[in-house]
């Protein structure tokens, strides 16, 4: 479910056709997956040390090597500014989906992650989201123009609100881990993929574009949770139809955060070349599977980008 989600993540920012339909569920996908593997932790101390390692240190290095990539082409062309030094901080210490860009979901999984750990109920966590969809509904039919800057422009931190429904059905539905396990019933699974289909192609239909980057749940709030929701369902039954992961699909899903960090980098190259393209489905799985060497490199050599505390755990040293 991972590496179609991360597929269709880099399909999307081809900014190509069927754009309305992907983004109706591919970060509410990501968000559900993460609640789903998400588990709290008795001991805080390991709690901070595997979010540390596993997401704050990798964000914060590929936020670093992309400011340094793009202050190299500025350089290049002349356009570079010390004042960009400024706007990175402020980007990094906020979110700031203006030039976090894509790592804005790294840090708002981050903010909910530690919500649900500090959680003293169920009852509690859960009951947050109305409150967070009150907040969104608020955000998004008020001017904010005399707001101060993290709340009037997209950022992390306010993307919270639409988010957090989706990682809080993850961790809902962590409790039927058994009963998804063995869920295998081919006619079932193909009848669970057309609805979901259906669904999603219905709420693209009268909901319009959603973006959940910029707390953005389109014209109607219950039509982005429904696509959200029936997108996620779709991908699990042609997960589960598809049957095991091949080796490479693993390696891809453990790689998500390295491909979400640099693969607008290539998709600008390819399209110097093709600036627009009926080929961008092809494009976006050949930029998936170029990615595969590289997070092996990187789990091997450079696994402080890759989540250490994740790798050590896989390969002991």
């Amino acid at each position: 479910m991972k590496a179609i989600g991360i597929y269709l993540v880099v399909l999307g920012h081809f900014d190509s056709y069927g754009n309305d339909f992907i983004y109706a569920f591919h970060m509410p996908l990501f968000f559900i997956i993460s609640g789903f593997l998400c588990k709290k932790e008795d001991d805080h101390v390991i709690f901070w040390k595997k979010l540390w390692f596993n997401l704050v240190v990798p964000m914060l290095i590929i936020a670093a090597a992309n400011f340094v990539y793009a202050s190299i082409l500025q350089l290049i062309d002349g356009s570079f500014e010390f004042k960009t030094f400024y706007w990175f901080v402020r980007n990094v210490l906020f979110g700031m989906v203006s030039g976090f860009d894509n790592l804005w979901f790294v840090y708002t999984l981050i903010l909910l992650k530690i919500i649900f750990q500090y959680s003293r109920s169920s009852v509690l966590f859960y009951a947050l989201t109305v409150v967070m969809l009150a907040l969104a509904y608020i955000y998004n039919n008020n001017d904010l123009s005399d707001f101060p800057f993290f709340l009037k422009e997209p950022n992390a931190i306010v993307d919270v609100c639409m988010a957090y429904p989706f990682f809080a059905l993850g961790i809902l539905s962590h409790d039927y881990k058994t009963m998804l396990n063995g869920w295998n019933h081919k006619g079932m699974l193909v009848m669970m993929g057309v609805c979901g289909l259906l669904l999603v192609s219905v709420c693209c239909s009268y909901n319009g574009n959603v973006g959940l980057h910029c707390c953005d749940y389109g014209w109607n709030m219950l039509l982005c949770l429904l696509g959200g929701i029936s997108g996620t369902m779709m991908v699990f039954a042609v997960s589960k139809l598809l049957g095991h992961a091949l080796k490479y699909v693993v390696i891809i899903s453990r790689g998500t955060i390295i491909i979400l960090g640099f693969q607008k980098i290539i998709i600008a190259l390819v399209r110097v070349f093709f600036p627009t393209s009926y080929a961008d489905i092809v494009f976006a799985v050949t930029i998936v599977i170029l990615f595969i060497p590289m997070i092996i490199w990187t789990e091997k050599y450079f696994p402080l980008m890759a989540g250490k505390y994740r790798i050590n755990k896989i390969h002991p040293v």
